[in-house]
């Protein structure tokens, strides 16, 4: 398993979650990508999506065992989330790239989360609830292309919310 993280804030979260749990893991390294498909069951990795890009250079999918990624948050920008999946297309293993975030991430505060909120409250849908379906997909890609449209230069942050302090001065605070 691979878990991802698009801000270092994130994966320090992640990673004093995983120790909390007693679950064992490694720093994945941008040096070695093939190393993920050759891993023992049962390993973890965690990194920066950044970090994770793969050659062309690799085997075809579906010559080794399954890897599964996690995606802890969607990056403000499709284009970086973008990178990942064309990255785990690469992999020389077979890769199951999922995607997991709230409506407390700084994305969906940025598109009005509280009103989604309220709605699932009125419904009477548990907030730790998961929920999943190809058009709240198409709506985040929406939104991130949106967002990507108003950034000039793409600044690096440790976090989710300082990145829309630096990167979208003025459209929105967090």
């Amino acid at each position: 398993m691979l878990v991802l993280s698009h801000f270092e804030s994130t994966l320090a979260s992640l990673s004093s979650a995983l120790r909390q749990k007693g679950i064992g893991h490694e720093r994945f390294s941008s040096l070695n990508p093939a190393e993920l498909c050759r891993s023992a069951p049962g390993k973890v990795w965690f990194g920066s999506a950044a970090a994770f890009h793969v050659n062309n250079e690799l085997m075809s999918p579906g010559e080794g065992p399954t890897l599964e990624i996690i995606v802890a948050e969607h990056h403000p920008m499709r284009s970086r989330d973008k990178s990942v999946v064309d990255a785990a297309a690469n992999l020389s293993c077979n890769a199951q790239l999922c995607f997991y975030f709230s409506l407390d991430d700084p994305v969906m505060k940025h598109f009005g989360a509280e009103t989604i909120k309220a709605l699932f409250e009125r419904l009477g849908i548990d907030k730790n609830e998961c929920i999943s379906h190809h058009l709240i997909n198409a709506a985040i890609r929406t939104a991130q292309e949106k967002i990507e449209t108003q950034v000039g230069k793409d600044v690096a942050t440790y976090s989710a919310e300082d990145w829309f302090k630096y990167n979208l001065r003025g459209k929105k605070e967090y």
